[in-house]
């Protein structure tokens, strides 16, 4: 039997053989992030380019951009892969001169892991695939952009790697919602029973990660009309990456703040 009929064609077949990967909240090709990496008392800005994403094989990679790290090269970027924490992944890394204890320091410096911290399966302290509200990766610089062969570079490393967090739905600052006060004229029937009602405080969303806070709505009766105070609206806050870069003969614990920067909208291209 010949097989290769039954077989599609990938250049001829338009399926999901071709279908480009879908992400998963801010995580998608060509997805942006800004922010900084901090190295002692000295801060850099950073920007990070998502190429691809491919969460059915724990997949990621893109290009990270650091500025004024060094004279000689005011500007470095590199290309990383990352692996996916999860089922095929685990938050034991046994590579690039990181142990267990090493592990456990960095990644517990996360919030979000502590959410995940008692689902921990051994050998490799993997878990079960499943949306929490957070990523957690492991990203690994390949090479310098453009030139490939470049290894070594005075006052900067990219020998190590990157213990990555991304939280979707990041804690706001603590601080009270302002009120502002409107006062809408209502005019009462006979038998005062007939008011409009009131619209309902929004129920809170289900979610496994710290709740946004929500706007609060209060409302008194008083003869003759109707007060309501009503929450100043607020955006909800972009998604936060967060990480800590690794190395033995490195400044322990140089970490990225990066924030998503939101698109209104998006698009890809296949070349063929």
């Amino acid at each position: 039997m010949n097989t290769s009929c039954s077989s599609p064609n990938p250049l001829l077949d338009i399926t999901h053989i071709r279908v480009r990967v879908q992400g998963h909240h801010c995580l998608y090709p060509g997805a942006v992030f800004q922010g900084t990496q901090k190295s002692g008392r000295n801060s850099y800005e950073v920007n990070v380019n998502i190429v691809d994403v491919d969460f059915s094989s724990s997949f990621l990679c893109g290009y990270l951009r650091i500025r004024g790290l060094t004279d000689d090269w005011p500007e470095l970027t590199t290309y990383f892969d990352a692996e996916i924490i999860g089922s095929r992944y685990g938050f034991l890394t046994q590579n690039w001169g990181a142990n267990e204890q090493e592990d456990m320091v960095h990644w517990q410096r996360f919030p979000a892991f502590r959410h995940v911290k008692n689902e921990l399966k051994k050998p490799n302290l993997t878990i079960p695939d499943r949306d929490r509200g957070a990523v957690f990766m492991r990203w690994k610089e390949r090479f310098l952009v453009p030139n490939h062969r470049v290894q070594d570079i005075n006052g900067a490393s990219f020998a190590g790697f990157y213990y990555v967090c991304v939280d979707f739905n990041p804690q706001p600052p603590s601080s009270a919602p302002t009120l502002r006060s409107v006062t809408q004229s209502v005019p009462l029937e006979k038998g005062g029973n007939n008011d409009p009602p009131l619209p309902h405080s929004p129920s809170p969303g289900k979610t496994e990660t710290i709740p946004t806070v929500r706007k609060r709505r209060d409302s008194s009766v008083r003869r003759g009309g109707r007060g309501l105070s009503v929450g100043v609206r607020s955006h909800p806050p972009a998604a936060t990456m967060s990480g800590f870069y690794f190395h033995q003969n490195s400044e322990p614990y140089q970490q990225l703040s990066l924030s998503h920067v939101p698109e209104r909208f998006s698009s890809s291209f296949e070349f063929r």
